[in-house]
């Protein structure tokens, strides 16, 4: 999905999506909400992982992969205004991006 801030800037593209566990249950199993997403330019492979880990793979590998997605940020689902499904389009709240954290395991 795509983003326009609310600035009306458009932004990149939703590349990840962030869970965590809710307090509501589905059977024996813990229902997951969106938490937040990370936004940047969808690329093949995008990230492989690399967001996740801060010592994942090779030294070389790594830092070609979050180099290349520098400009990878992250916005919560408190900062979303609007989901458009039909347009496919998030509208945020906010005008910028905060700096991506690796996700917790």
């Amino acid at each position: 999905m795509d983003i326009v801030f609310a600035d009306g800037r458009d932004g990149d593209q939703v590349i990840d999506v962030r869970l965590n566990p809710s307090t509501r249950l589905r059977g024996v199993r813990t229902e997951l909400e969106v938490s937040g997403f990370l936004i940047g330019r969808a690329r093949p492979g995008t990230l492989f992982g690399y967001d996740r880990y801060p010592n994942q793979g090779p030294w070389l590998i790594r830092t070609i992969v979050r180099r290349a997605h520098r400009h990878t940020g992250y916005v919560s689902w408190d900062d979303v205004a609007e989901v458009d499904w039909d347009s496919r389009v998030i509208r945020l709240r906010v005008d910028h991006l905060s700096r991506a954290t690796p996700a917790r395991t």
